[in-house]
């Protein structure tokens, strides 16, 4: 039996323990590439001639399981496609094999897979593209496709394209939404390239529709090219039904905002962090200068219902606990995606482009994982470039690895999500024709780390 001395030497151990475990110690992870298949105009079952600057690959979105086979399929924007005239841009929508290859393909355009809308020269359809589910509830999943160079109302505004799928990849009808046109009726300025960037966000507002976040990097509200988010609750038929804008001067953001940062580079949705309720969205601003000119930022926006900003939390190389060494011009936060709790901790993570980074030579590209906490915060990170990561294909200068991003869920049903990432400088048979890399994710390890101490002697001293 304890004595009273000995009970009280356990209860203060118990103490300190619970402190350290609280208040001092975190968990540290990280996780590499298993294996990767490559996929372009040469490899990966591709079946399809590009042309020199195609850019295959500027942006990709996992778009559910179209054809029903079991595997999961992904859209491939292709913004500089000249189907029609001059940059009107394409995507491709892609038939996945588990073994990251390609089983068949469908292409979208101003001349190919039943798109009826129109496109004009520049209008680079596909540089950003989403999922947004079966929005008109046909049993189809469906699209948006931003088309940032479109000229409704002024040159370089921008504009959506919401396209309702057929099984097959083709388009069985579609809804434009731009300056006054689709029910949006926000202000858009010339050159603000609404479109630039989209992500799912789910039903913020309850009302059984899915919304969507839309990127516009270029706005200038507060200063030049400081960038913005537009929040769009939508209607079934892919019209809107209200807005509500973010930037310096609105929607409750209090981050700092400079010149340039292009704050909505990329967005992507986080499950619900701080618990209470909602869900929150990260976005990317690729031009922010925290520790160098134009290496790159994220915001965790904590959204109200209403798409305003509760809170935010930055992350760079001089916020949010992030401890990953950028480079000047990396343009950390190019691309984002979210993935579903590698580490087990209960909190989604995240995986950040870096697409201008130079490991192993000039603008190779790379990606980060961030494990968050509760706060938006970052636990660990693991880089994965031509360096790191125990990445094995074969990157060469100005590929761009980690122009964009998409979670692919667990492709070849090893128990651990895959990822698409994209290399759109790649140059296949001629010169920026694009390229998709699938990373088969190999298993998350981890340890503990103290970030604090706790002096064991003096929790003693004076109760013995």
């Amino acid at each position: 039996m304890l004595n009273s001395h000995s009970s009280s030497l356990v209860l203060l151990l118990l103490v300190a323990f619970s402190l350290l475990m609280g208040a001092g110690c975190t968990n540290t992870f990280s996780t590499e590439v298993d294996s990767e298949q490559k996929v372009n105009e040469i490899e990966g079952n591709f079946n399809v001639t590009l042309s020199d600057d195609d850019q295959f690959g500027r942006s990709v979105s996992d778009i559910g399981d179209i054809e029903s086979d079991g595997v999961t399929d992904l859209a491939v924007g292709m913004p500089l496609d000249d189907d029609g005239g001059t940059d009107r841009g394409a995507i491709w929508v892609l038939f996945m094999d588990d073994d990251g290859q390609v089983d068949l393909q469908q292409k979208i355009s101003n001349t190919e897979g039943s798109f009826d809308g129109a496109l004009d020269n520049d209008d680079q359809f596909g540089t950003s593209v989403a999922a947004i589910g079966d929005l008109n509830n046909d049993g189809v999943l469906d699209l948006v496709v931003g088309a940032p160079g479109d000229d409704d109302g002024g040159l370089d505004r921008g504009a959506l394209w919401v396209l309702f799928l057929n099984t097959d990849g083709t388009v069985n009808s579609e809804q434009k939404i731009a300056f006054e046109v689709g029910g949006f009726g926000g202000a858009i300025d010339d050159g603000d390239r609404f479109g630039s960037a989209i992500a799912n966000i789910g039903d913020l507002n309850s009302d059984g529709i899915t919304d969507i976040a839309v990127g516009v990097d270029l706005d200038d509200d507060g200063g030049t090219n400081r960038g913005a988010v537009w929040i769009l609750f939508m209607n079934d038929d892919g019209t809107v039904a209200s807005e509500q804008k973010i930037s310096l001067s609105e929607g409750n953001f209090a981050g700092d905002l400079a010149d340039d940062d292009m704050f909505g580079s990329s967005l992507t949705r986080i499950a619900d962090l701080d618990g209470d309720g909602n869900f929150e969205l990260a976005v990317g601003a690729s031009g922010d200068d925290d520790g160098g000119p134009e290496r790159g930022a994220v915001w965790i926006l904590f959204l109200d219902e209403n798409g305003s900003v509760a809170l935010e939390q930055k992350i760079s190389q001089t916020s949010g606990f992030f401890d990953g060494t950028l480079n000047d011009g990396d343009e950390f936060g190019n691309a984002l995606t979210t993935v579903d709790d590698l580490n087990g901790d209960g909190y989604d993570d995240i995986v950040v482009g870096a697409r201008f980074s130079d490991d192993g030579g000039n603008d190779r590209g790379a990606i980060w994982i961030l494990f968050l906490d509760e706060n938006g915060e970052v636990i660990s990170s693991t880089k994965i470039s031509d360096l790191h990561g125990n990445f094995n294909g074969t990157l060469i200068d100005d590929d761009q690895f980690g122009h964009a991003l998409t979670s692919i869920g667990d492709l070849n049903g090893d128990g651990i999500v895959d990822l698409a990432v994209t290399a759109s400088g790649d140059e296949g048979q001629g010169f920026d024709r694009g390229a998709l890399w699938i990373l088969f994710l190999g298993q998350v390890e981890g340890d503990t780390e103290f970030d604090s101490e706790i002096d064991i002697g003096e929790l003693f001293s004076g109760n013995r």
